[in-house]
């Protein structure tokens, strides 16, 4: 997808993993005929979760095809990728890759923690983060902002060393589930949907980022099982 910035027509790819959050950027991407310039698959061929018929037919409804493999997904829509046999975004085999591959962004959708190598291999590193920054940065923010807003935030960024600290390109605000499965399903769903809004607006040519002010916010950890419970049945009244 090369879309004109500044001076010169930006190229976009993505790094995808066998998960269910590539799943749903890839089929949003199929349903939403976006074409990038450069798809790299992780795979290290092992067997992911089973999702039960409620959770297929839910994520069906997001436009999300769980009930097939990323690499199906691919195959049967004669997208063009790069393979790698394993699943870590600072492996210095993709990272060489990347430095060759001539992108000037690529949505990373899971892999590991980005270290400084990757990051300064040539690429802006764009993120879509389940929670509005810098008011939600950290792990399940979905789940805390259903509590505290009864609603959620997704926040595009330019990815950087520091946790959910980079320059924000977009938000969006989405009302709470009336499903249970909100982990994988709910956020692939809002997630992707973010991304399809970027790149329909073209948003990353115009590269209008904001710095964000680190020193205002919250950083959450991972929720605790009971305050996760009573968000998940915040959802269900």
């Amino acid at each position: 997808m090369q879309i004109k910035g500044n001076k010169k027509m930006k190229r976009i790819g993505i790094i995808l993993t066998p998960d269910v959050r590539s799943n749903a950027y890839l089929s949003k991407l199929v349903d939403n005929k976006i074409k990038l310039d450069q798809i790299i698959f992780m795979n290290d061929n092992v067997e992911r979760k089973k999702f039960s018929n409620k959770e297929v037919n839910q994520a069906k409804l997001y436009g999300i095809k769980i009930d097939k493999s990323v690499k199906t997904i691919l195959d049967e829509n004669n997208m063009s990728f790069r393979e790698f046999p394993f699943v870590d975004i600072n492996n210095s085999e993709l990272i060489n890759f990347i430095k060759q591959s001539n992108m000037d962004f690529f949505i990373f959708t899971g892999g590991g923690i980005l270290k400084s190598e990757i990051l300064s291999s040539g690429p802006k590193f764009i993120h879509f983060h389940p929670g509005t920054v810098p008011f939600y940065r950290g792990s399940t923010c979905f789940y805390y902002s259903i509590i505290n807003d009864d609603n959620c935030g997704v926040t595009a960024y330019v990815m950087d060393e520091k946790l959910d600290a980079g320059k924000i390109i977009y938000q969006k605000t989405f009302p709470k589930p009336s499903h249970i499965f909100i982990d994988d399903i709910f956020d692939s769903h809002i997630r992707s949907d973010t991304m399809i809004d970027v790149l329909k607006n073209s948003l990353l040519a115009k590269e209008n980022f904001s710095k964000q002010d680190t020193d205002v916010g919250e950083t959450y950890f991972v929720i605790h099982p009971v305050l996760k419970h009573i968000a998940i049945l915040s959802c269900l009244k």
